[in-house]
């Protein structure tokens, strides 16, 4: 896995996630499949060959980060099914933001620490 190519379609998620909102989104998203975080491209690196990593120091932090990612994107996704688009663009611009910035800062330490090894 490229960790370059996992940051950048995790920040791809925020437009998703907008257009899903503004209802203008070609794709079908579902809060029961947003939230597992063993789906995307870097879930399944983690679960999979990303698993050498386990005894890397911030392995674990970045499964950690990268689950409540996928709890936030599915929370705003819940909330456009329910009718809420208002609190799907709260939701949006705050705890999916913030968990964003964290899984994107959790893969850049990760990469950084798999380069020394």
């Amino acid at each position: 896995m490229n960790f370059d190519d996992a940051i950048a379609a995790h920040i791809k998620w925020k437009v998703r996630l907008g257009q899903f909102i503004d209802g203008t989104s070609t794709e079908t998203l579902s809060s029961a499949t947003v939230c597992k975080d063993n789906l995307c491209d870097l879930g399944k690196w983690i679960y999979g060959e990303g698993a050498k990593f386990k005894a890397a120091a911030h392995y674990q932090d970045l499964v950690k980060k990268h689950a409540n990612f996928h709890v936030c994107a599915a929370d705003v996704v819940k909330k456009v099914e329910g009718g809420d688009k208002a609190g799907a663009k709260t939701a949006l611009g705050g705890p999916f933001a913030g968990a964003s910035k964290e899984t994107v800062a959790a893969i850049m330490t990760l990469k950084s620490e798999a380069a020394k090894l």
